[in-house]
């Protein structure tokens, strides 16, 4: 039987919560009517998703309690694999409780539900939870955003304050953070010398420097060491007015990050810079993207920092191959 209130418990992570869309979809596909609860630098993305009836910003264990008591709900989705979203949702007395277990917390679930073997992107990672509800996948795995007119004029409005004009050219975006640390990071330096290079092969692109309010630091200095020509845009900006002026964009040359899955959501290519973690796993999805990668015998290892101390799987790659990858992308 359908039920007619569902609570998903989204993921932490904003490329964890994009690469969930295709679930929250198909849910709300079955007839269901789909909340979500989420950490609250999440609700604004959220409320973009027209599957999504109502998201509720829940960063602590009250706020969350509270979101889900306050639903009567038939049943709760939690995608955290936390012991901590599960006993939170069994504390509501929400009947049924679909989730994977580990952490300590099959006893939590009602069902629990066996894990697939995640030799596919992460995308798919819920399958084995839609199989178990009875749910029929989702047309399409690639996650989407769709966008409003509004919220793309909106775009236009943010990138118009920073300098750029999408009539003016093609725009491409530099993203030089990645919030899990700093082994994801390709060198600042090589931001550096694509940038110029783009510049030199194509001066009609406009270049933009992206970042998050934790990136500030690391997008005004490739701002300064590219001569304070390209604009740093984003830090001051919530997800639903990132995704607005990524939107417009042409190319993303990024990290193996939030952003990336963004950018990706709203159909712009990336240039996807892979060394600690797996594309097989995390890499941009849809076609029309180059993911730039070394396979290192060490990589991916999922480490926050080199335990080499050479990071080599990011830093040889050169600024010549994705300057050429970005070429392709045109």
């Amino acid at each position: 039987m359908t039920a007619s209130r569902t609570v998903v418990h989204a993921p932490n992570w904003v490329g964890d919560t994009i690469m969930a869309l295709p679930v929250i979809d198909a849910l709300a596909a079955s007839g269901r009517t789909v909340d979500v609860v989420a950490r609250p630098h999440l609700i604004p993305l959220l409320e973009l998703v027209p599957s999504v009836a109502t998201a509720s910003a829940a960063g602590t264990d009250r706020s969350t309690l509270e979101a889900f008591a306050g639903g009567a709900y038939d049943e709760a989705v939690l995608l955290p694999n936390s012991f901590r979203s599960a006993w939170l949702a069994r504390r509501a007395d929400i009947p049924r409780r679909w989730g994977y277990p580990g952490g300590f917390r099959r006893w939590l679930l009602e069902p629990a539900v066996a894990r697939s073997d995640r030799r596919h992107h992460q995308v798919e990672d819920y399958a084995p939870l839609l199989v178990a509800m009875d749910v029929a996948p989702p047309a399409d795995w690639v996650p989407r955003l769709p966008l409003t007119e509004e919220r793309r004029a909106r775009g236009i409005e943010l990138l118009a304050r920073a300098g750029i004009d999408p009539d003016r050219g093609p725009i491409v975006g530099l993203f030089p953070g990645a919030e899990f640390g700093v082994s994801k990071r390709w060198p600042r330096e090589q931001f550096e010398e694509t940038a110029r290079r783009l510049r030199r092969e194509d001066p009609g692109v406009q270049l933009t420097i992206l970042a998050g309010p934790k990136e500030v630091w690391l997008a005004v200095r490739l701002h300064e060491e590219t001569g304070k020509l390209h604009p740093v845009v984003g830090p001051d900006l919530d997800l639903a007015d990132l995704v607005a002026v990524l939107a417009h964009h042409r190319v993303l040359v990024t990290n193996d990050s939030g952003p990336m899955h963004l950018a990706a959501a709203v159909g712009v290519r990336c240039a996807a810079l892979f060394g600690p973690t797996d594309p097989g796993r995390t890499a941009p999805a849809g076609e029309g993207h180059v993911v730039i990668t070394r396979n290192r015998w060490c990589s991916p290892c999922f480490r926050r920092r080199c335990p080499l101390f050479h990071h080599k799987c990011m830093k040889e790659i050169g600024a010549e191959e994705v300057v050429k990858a970005v070429g392709s992308l045109f």
